[in-house]
């Protein structure tokens, strides 16, 4: 009888210890959490208008939307803190935002470029990408494309286009918008992610996609450097949104073409999301 009433103290123990260190963990974020990420009170969040997988403003009522607009107010609603939307037109201004701290977090493409002004959680999403040709040029393949005389369009300051100008040997590289580039004969292809140049392919005419595709940029959650505790929380709430089928959704309620939620990564578990 002892033996019983003293092995379900212990059970009973380790009940309430294991409860007593959920509810430790899924508490309300602490004040050392607040001000490495929201110390305006508010979570700033910075967005590539190019990016329209990521992003999109309605040109008629200003309205923003997106899965980059989900998984922030998803962010923000853990935090108890309201949401504030840092709008730039291309990724060199959201890189110059973080060096001004203009924003707390942003959704952007990893590339060694850009760790001197930002750190990176873990990716959540693989764009592939490869070319738009054509229909009638006799690029198949990626090879076919870096030849002399080739003039490839690319937004220089993408991850896309910073890949290609440490890659491209022989082509010409022209910066610039794909639908202004072709539609006026300044470049003869454009590299770009799959989803984006599916969207192209269907307000211009005469072009194709190639099948091979190059170097998939894998999309993550950025931070300003120098805030360990804030991107420690950012990194496992990246993994429990994809964990939890919530980037697969919001792939599939935004229809994004060409675009795959990345595998999970292991991060030291500091937090509890629910």
């Amino acid at each position: 009888m002892r033996r019983s009433r003293s092995l379900l103290i212990t059970v009973l123990s380790l009940f309430v210890s294991c409860f007593a260190n959920a509810a430790s963990t899924s508490m309300a974020p602490t004040s050392e959490l607040r001000q490495a990420l929201v110390p305006t009170g508010s979570l700033r969040v910075g967005l590539n208008l190019q990016r329209s997988f990521l992003v999109k403003r309605d040109a008629a009522t200003g309205d923003v939307t997106g899965m980059a607009l989900d998984f922030s107010r998803m962010l923000a609603e853990r935090l108890n803190v309201t949401l504030e939307p840092v709008l730039y037109p291309d990724v060199a201004s959201l890189v110059e935002g973080a060096r001004a701290g203009a924003w707390d977090i942003a959704f952007v493409g990893i590339d060694p470029a850009r760790s001197d002004d930002m750190e990176f959680t873990a990716p959540y999403i693989e764009v592939d990408n490869t070319y738009l040709v054509p229909v009638n040029s006799p690029i198949h393949t990626l090879a076919d494309a870096d030849r002399s005389g080739v003039r490839i369009g690319i937004g220089l300051k993408s991850t896309t286009g910073l890949f290609l100008s440490r890659t491209i040997k022989h082509a010409q590289l022209v910066n610039g918008n794909a639908t202004e580039l072709l539609s006026t004969g300044k470049a003869d292809i454009y590299a770009a992610s799959r989803n984006l140049l599916l969207t192209v392919q269907e307000r211009l005419s005469g072009y194709r996609l190639l099948d091979e595709g190059f170097d998939p940029v894998r999309h993550a959650i950025a931070l300003p450097r120098g805030r360990e505790l804030g991107l420690a929380f950012v990194a496992e709430f990246v993994e429990n949104i994809k964990a939890s089928g919530a980037v697969a959704a919001a792939i599939a309620r935004h229809s994004m073409r060409g675009i795959n939620v990345t595998p999970a990564a292991t991060p030291v578990k500091k937090f509890q999301f629910q």
